[in-house]
């Protein structure tokens, strides 16, 4: 007997408009040959600088226009739907997002608009985005995705902490990190995972001039009541090209 599967993607922490293109371009080339049943959304996909309690640097030019960032977002957003096309979209909300609804608490005279409602200023019903945002999505009570709210040291030691957040129950996709690494662990229902799927997003963040240990790439799930396969894909730069290998095919930006 055949049980229903589904394929997931996951492009994480984009941070438009500081995303790296052609890494955004690498992961749409990619997903659109896994041709996912749903791509998860949201997850920090947008900075929401405007509106961060940060210091903000003016010569930044247009970056610093909350407008000009949910443009460029919703730009980003109707090139997934051609890459992904047949894809249920479900926003899953990062602590980026968040920020509007901080500044909202910041500013109460006008946290009750409407029409300030994440759904309503990101425009969800346009793009094909379905409910509110999400701050944790389960498939099959296999594997669950959230953003993730821990940073620490080191590759998957991160995803640990959210496996054990999430008391062992089941495995674990997060982003928030910047980082790739996955964790396993053994329990009474066997082997389960956490994975720290990478970021889309540039590589020299304007906070930091040093050098950062962050990873582009993304991951890919395919899941069911049995079943649950997860695909960590890495991208790496040779010879100024930004490169990925998913079963046995070369990919380039």
């Amino acid at each position: 007997m055949d049980f229903p599967t589904l394929k997931i993607a996951f492009p994480t922490d984009q941070h438009v408009p500081y995303e790296d293109r052609e890494a955004v371009e690498l992961a749409m080339k990619v997903i659109a040959d896994f041709d996912p049943d749903e791509i998860i959304v949201g997850s920090d996909g947008l900075d929401f600088y405007a509106v961060s309690k940060f210091d903000k640097d003016p010569l930044r030019g247009d970056t610093t226009k909350i407008q000009y960032e949910i443009d460029r977002w919703e730009e980003n957003q109707r090139a997934w739907m051609s890459a992904a096309p047949r894809a249920r979209r479900r926003f899953l909300i990062g602590n980026h997002e968040e920020r509007l609804q901080r500044y909202l608490w910041r500013n109460p005279e006008i946290a009750d608009l409407r029409s300030l409602k994440l759904s309503k200023v990101l425009e969800f019903s346009d793009l094909e985005i379905d409910g509110e945002p999400e701050q944790e999505i389960v498939y099959f009570d296999k594997v669950m995705f959230r953003h993730g709210s821990v940073v620490r040291k080191g590759s998957a030691m991160s995803a640990k902490a959210e496996l054990e957040q999430a008391k062992f129950a089941m495995s674990v996709n997060t982003g928030h990190t910047h980082r790739g690494g996955t964790h396993y662990s053994r329990t009474r229902a066997g082997i389960i995972q956490a994975n720290e799927c990478f970021c889309l997003c540039g590589l020299q963040p304007h906070y930091d001039p040093g050098f950062v240990d962050w990873q582009q790439g993304t991951v890919l799930t395919t899941v069911g009541y049995n079943f649950l396969f997860i695909e960590p894909i890495p991208f790496t730069r040779r010879f100024g090209k930004l490169e990925a290998v998913w079963r046995g095919k070369l990919y380039q930006a």
